[in-house]
Parts: structure tokens; sequence; C-alpha cells
């Protein structure tokens, strides 16, 4: 075996010859920048149907950005109303239940600190209970806002029914504000806070 490899003759590299390999030749675009990507052409290059292709991919684009802008922008006013616009209904509780802290008999029947609530829920996980409220048109076409929720304080809990209509101009104000606290073994009490 020795002998095998001895008479074996190394050819230097340089002597070598090489066949070269054919690739395909690539393709590369016309209009292409220094990282190789494709370029737009200007407008005054392009043909009729590239042009009327062009111009509907752009009236496409702006039309869905118009649209999502405007879309967000409604989402943004109606929430933002409905949470800090004093005429909420979220607005409205809150300013009815300051009421209702403020009144000394109320403090004296329900204890202090006075909570307000929604609807109640036999899920204690269950924080964020709905308040209910609807808005009335009477005989007039005048509006009025009904809305009824639950106060509670560590001596007792009352129910809260409000009635409100708008004034000449076009705020809501109180036509009757009320809490029935339930009597235990005594009778139930009616405290106004309101009554017009």
């Amino acid at each position: 075996m020795l002998r095998s490899l001895s008479t074996l003759r190394f050819i230097p590299k340089s002597t070598t010859r090489c066949r070269p390999f054919s690739t395909p030749a690539r393709q590369v675009p016309k209009k292409t920048n220094a990282l190789g990507v494709q370029t737009v052409k200007p407008w005054s290059e392009l043909s009729t149907p590239q042009k009327v292709v062009v111009a509907s991919k752009t009236t496409v684009s702006l039309g869905v950005i118009v649209a999502g802008v405007t879309l967000t922008s409604a989402i943004v006013y109606y929430i933002g109303s409905e949470l800090f616009g004093s005429q909420s209904a979220t607005s409205i509780f809150s300013d009815t239940v300051d009421r209702i802290r403020k009144d000394e008999e109320l403090i004296a029947v329900l204890g202090e600190p006075i909570k307000g609530h929604g609807e109640p829920s036999r899920n204690s996980r269950r924080r964020n209970r709905r308040i209910t409220s609807q808005v009335v048109e009477d005989h007039n076409n005048e509006p009025h806002l009904f809305m009824k929720f639950y106060v509670e304080g560590p001596e007792n809990q009352g129910t809260v029914k409000l009635e409100m209509i708008k004034n000449e101009k076009k705020k809501w104000e109180y036509k009757t504000l009320y809490v029935d606290v339930p009597g235990h073994g005594y009778n139930s009490r009616r405290i106004y806070l309101e009554r017009k």
C-alpha cells in the first residue's frame, strides 16, 4: 500500500485547470439604490396604465388613513365626553354621591363613609357594577333623565332615585332626588334632597 502512495504525483495548484462554473445571469432591476432596493420611477417616466395604478393605490391608502383617523377621533371624543363631560351619566352619578355624603340626615342614618355603586352583584370579584339610567321624552318632547343606584354605609344602605330635566341652557338639573332607606324593624324612610 505504501508503494501505491509513493507513485502518486502531486500537481501544484497553480497548474491545475478548473472548469468555470456556469451560473445563470442575475437580473438586476433597472432602477436600484445603493442597498439594492428597487426605487420608484419618477411620475414623468410612467406610462398611462402605470399612472392609473399608482394613483389608485395612493387614493386607497389615503382613504384608509383618513377613515382610521376619523374613527379614532370619534371614539376618543365619545369616551372623553362620557367620562369627563359634566352632563354624562358618570359625572351625574359622582355629583349625586357627593351631595349624599354631605347630607347630615343621611350621614346619621347610613353612617360614614358612604359609598355609591350600581346594581348589586353576588360576584365579589365584579367591582364595576352598572348604573341604571335612562333618558325619556315627555309629551312636550322635553327630555327627562332617570337614574337609580345604591348607597351604603357601615350602619345601613339605601336606594337612590333621581329625575333630572334640562334647563334653558340645556344643562341637566335635579327635579327630584331621594334615598329610600329600609327600616330594620322600623318603617322605611324616604329622605329627599331635591323636590320640585
